[in-house]
Parts: structure tokens; C-alpha cells; sequence
């Protein structure tokens, strides 16, 4: 991917004329992915599962020797409608790294469940995670759980999967995104699996509609009889053949997210043998988006790295309410899978904002994307190489080299700040 963005940056690199571009405002991400699955049981109480995924980024990391530790709590507490406490269980969790780069990865996070019986009624779900190297707690949103819907619809609240089997110890499962029930907007592509408690219906009518546009309307026949439950394998939470649940059809769309947009999703499922007639609210959700693409006029901004002043101006001459749809329009000619939503270009381009944004600042400059580091590696990416040596002043320089393009790029800290400016292209 990396190499074909610099393919594209190679012809349209211009070094000079940059416009003095300020940081994107902050704003915090999903912290904490939490999702309740419930399932029927054969003895007619449901099978309650509490998946949660916690970012490392969250998390206090203890050096002991070579590694980073970091140790949690999820409590979970599930109470009546009155208010009366049903059950509790602990989750305690630990996560070693040996890189301190690893600590503060969005992309990297632990997840894991807590798994309850209960009578079907109406309950409330209320978790709290502590951190136990801070001793910080973080309180999380009730989840209202209506157990006993269950026994009043026939189809129950669809799954989020990998679309991509996975093999754990010998055996073909299905990874559960674990997205907090949302469908994440991604290059990976994912599944809808919809729980219909009558096994003999062979096929629904299923409508999509993503911010208000309609983006399939027809009949699921792709489906399996299973007794499904919930497990973990290699740090993934994995959907899997349980006896004490009941056998129920899954309705599978696949891909479901190839031609989703961020935002809101409208699932209509009908079948007029069975009087089904059920509409489910769902959110399609970039979980690792940049931080860079949430200002749409200032990720506009930043094409200035690659682009010239007048394409940038013309692309902020539209409308303000436009800017994500210009920028959209923008990156659809790199798009290097057209016949979907997500653009991998785009989503490279603005991670390495990010990356160079908080890297490459220094002592007066705290917008390490408008250096000279920071703009090379906007435009080229992560250096194959980079060795450091110093003058005979003490000046600190630093060479990036760049294989397959046999290009290097020359650095030096004039002042000791952190300030690398380019002195050799």
C-alpha cells in the first residue's frame, strides 16, 4: 500500500509554496467497544454474552525488565427493572509488549467476554473497567437488556463478523467484529448474520438503507441451522457450536460493508409467510479513523503536500457542507479498489498526517506535519533506513533513504530543538 501511494506522490511532489496548515482539533475515539449477545437456551433461560475490546492506548504500561505491563478489571454487574442486583462477575487481564511503541498503538487491543444465564425479563447491564496500574476507573453506559423480546420476535439482533474464516486449533470459526455492535467502515470486508428463531423459514426479504440511500433490497437464502454460542481463541472472540444454546438459522449477507458509507443503517427484514416485519437502527462506524480526517476543510488543507495551491483553493471554493464529499471526490481517482466504500489511499495518506503530526514536532512547533520530516514522510512514507550522525558542532543528522525510489533525504538539528530542516534532497 505504501508503495503504491508513493507511486502516486512521486508526480505531483512540489517542495515549495506550502500554506501554513494547523493541526486538526482533537477528538477522542471510541474508547472502549463493548457489546451484549443474547442467545435462547435449550432449558428457555437466554445465554448473555458481555464482549468487550480494549485499545492498548488506554491502558497505564509498567516497564518490569524488557517488557511493558499493563493489568485490568471489567466488572460487570447486571441488575432487575426494580433495580436489584441478579449477578456480577470479574474479568482480570494482563498484556505484555516488548516495544514501547506498542503502548500507545490504537491498533492494537485486547478483548475478551464475560458470559451470563438468565430468566428472560428486562435487566440493565452496567460495567466498569479499572486500571489497575493507575488504580482509574472508567464507569460505561447502561445496556438495556429485553431478554424476553426474544420470545415475542422471531429474528433477533444480527451479529457483525469477519468475512474471512478463522482457523484456531485445527478449527474453522468465524471472528465476531466486536465492534460494539456496529459495522465497521474498513478495508476488511465483514458479514451480517441474522438470527431467525423459526428454522423452517427458508428466506427474508432484506432491505438496507445507509444515510437514507438505498443500498440493497432483496431476498437472503444463504443461511445455517446451528446451536451458536461464544468463545475466545489467539485473543479473538470467535462464534461457536454450543449445545445448551437452541438451534436457530443464520441469515448471512455477505460483504455487507463493501458498499457502506460512515453513519447510520437502516435493516428492514420481512417475510409475509411468518408476519416478519422488523426494522433495526445500526451504525457503520470507522473505529481507527484518522484524527486528521475529522476537520474535512483542514484534510482538504493538507493536499497541499502533493497537490498545487490552485487544485487545494478550488477544492475549498465549494461549499463548507460539501468539504466531505469534495475531499471523497478528490481521493476516488487513486482509489486502488474502486468497487468499494473504503479507500485505502485515503486512509494511508491521512494516517501518515497523523503519525507526522505527533512525531515530527519540536520545541516551538508543535504540528510535526508542517517539518521537513514530517512533510517527506507524508509524501514518501516510512524511510527503508535512517542513520544518525553528528557535526563537529554537535548538530544531530539524520539521512533517510528510500530504496526503490534510490532516494535520500538530508536532516539537520541546527539548534538543538528537535527542528530538522532539509538540507539535501
Amino acid at each position: 500500500m505504501k508503495k503504491f501511494l508513493f507511486s502516486f506522490v512521486y508526480i505531483s511532489i512540489s517542495l515549495f509554496g506550502q500554506q501554513e496548515i494547523n493541526p486538526p482539533p482533537f477528538s477522542p475515539r471510541l474508547p472502549f467497544d463493548a457489546e451484549v449477545i443474547s442467545l435462547p437456551r435449550t432449558d428457555e433461560d437466554v445465554s448473555v454474552y458481555y464482549t468487550f475490546k480494549i485499545p492498548y492506548r488506554l491502558l497505564v504500561f509498567e516497564r518490569k525488565e524488557e517488557l511493558f505491563e499493563a493489568s485490568f478489571r471489567v466488572i460487570v454487574e447486571i441488575s432487575d427493572k426494580d433495580d436489584t442486583l441478579v449477578t456480577r462477575d470479574i474479568k482480570d487481564n494482563k498484556i505484555s509488549v516488548n516495544r514501547f511503541e506498542a503502548t500507545d498503538d490504537f491498533n492494537l487491543f485486547l478483548q475478551d467476554y464475560l458470559s451470563f444465564t438468565l430468566k428472560p425479563d428486562h435487566y440493565i447491564a452496567i460495567a466498569i473497567i479499572s486500571d489497575m496500574n493507575s488504580t482509574g476507573e472508567l464507569p460505561l453506559m447502561p445496556i438495556e437488556l429485553k431478554l424476553d423480546d426474544n420470545e415475542k420476535s422471531l429474528v433477533l439482533h444480527p451479529l457483525v463478523v469477519n468475512s474471512q474464516e478463522n482457523v484456531c486449533n485445527d478449527e474453522r470459526y468465524f471472528k465476531l467484529a466486536n465492534s460494539g455492535g456496529n459495522i465497521p467502515f474498513s478495508v476488511e470486508s465483514y458479514d451480517l448474520v441474522i438470527p431467525v428463531i423459526d428454522t423452517l423459514i427458508t428466506e427474508i426479504d432484506v432491505i438496507l438503507e445507509n444515510n437514507d440511500d438505498l443500498v440493497f433490497s432483496g431476498k437472503i437464502d444463504e443461511s445455517h441451522v446451528e446451536s451458536i454460542g461464544i468463545t475466545k481463541c489467539e485473543d479473538n472472540i470467535l462464534l461457536t457450536t454450543v449445545p445448551e444454546n437452541k438451534l436457530l438459522r443464520y441469515f448471512i449477507i455477505k460483504n455487507v460493508n463493501e458498499k457502506l458509507n460512515e453513519g447510520n443503517l437502516v435493516l428492514t427484514i420481512k417475510n409475509e409467510e411468518k408476519n416478519i416485519d422488523e426494522e433495526m437502527d445500526l451504525k457503520v462506524v470507522w473505529i481507527n479513523k484518522p484524527i486528521s480526517l475529522l476537520n474535512p476543510e483542514k484534510a482538504i488543507e493538507f493536499i497541499s503536500y502533493i497537490e498545487s495551491e490552485s487544485i487545494v483553493s478550488e477544492l475549498l471554493d465549494e461549499d463548507d457542507s460539501d468539504y466531505f464529499k469534495v475531499l471523497n471526490n478528490y481521493w476516488k481517482k487513486f482509489d486502488p479498489t474502486p468497487e468499494t466504500t473504503f479507500n485505502e489511499i485515503m486512509f494511508e495518506y491521512y494516517s501518515r498526517v497523523d503519525y507526522a503530526i505527533k512525531e515530527y514536532k519540536s520545541i516551538g512547533n508543535n504540528n510535526g506535519a508542517k517539518t521537513d520530516r514530517g512533510m517527506v514522510y507524508i509524501k514518501f512514507g516510512n524511510p527503508d533506513k535512517i542513520e544518525r550522525t553528528s557535526t563537529s558542532l554537535g548538530q544531530v543528522i539524520e539521512v533517510w533513504t528510500y530504496s526503490n525510489s534510490q532516494r535520500k533525504f538530508s536532516f539537520i538539528d541546527k539548534t538543538g530543538t528537535g527542528n530538522f530542516t532539509l538540507t539535501e534532497n
